[in-house]
């Protein structure tokens, strides 16, 4: 974990924002981040690269869910999804605005390894 003095206020926003519009724009806006500022902050391509693995995995998981509604499971799994989702995107988002490498389970590692960290 990285102390607040290790990362610019402008990258610990940019990290935040990443998650807060992962949340409003699955996939679309982490990529946008991430492609923007990979090369400028690794603090940054961190959080946007793991924002951007989350919420594909839970675009999956949501279609998923969907499509077992027809089997009434999915009626329960549907707002499970959504809650995790928004509970990491909170959680995560303001790790990153406190500066913290903060790793979302299942995914973190592989981001950090995929960011270079």
């Amino acid at each position: 974990m990285t102390n607040i003095t290790d990362t610019s206020q402008d990258d610990r926003m940019m990290g935040m924002i990443a998650y807060v519009l992962g949340f409003f724009f699955p996939i679309i806006g982490p990529l946008i981040i991430w492609l923007i500022k990979k090369d400028q902050s690794r603090f940054v391509s961190y959080h946007a690269l793991q924002a951007l693995i989350f919420t594909a995995v839970t675009s999956v998981a949501s279609t998923v869910a969907w499509f077992l509604t027809a089997v009434l499971i999915g009626w329960l799994l549907v707002p499970v999804v959504g809650i995790v989702h928004l509970a990491f995107c909170i959680l995560a988002a303001m790790a990153a605005n406190r500066g913290e490498w903060y790793e979302i389970p299942a995914i973190g590692k592989f981001a950090r390894q995929s960011a270079g960290v």
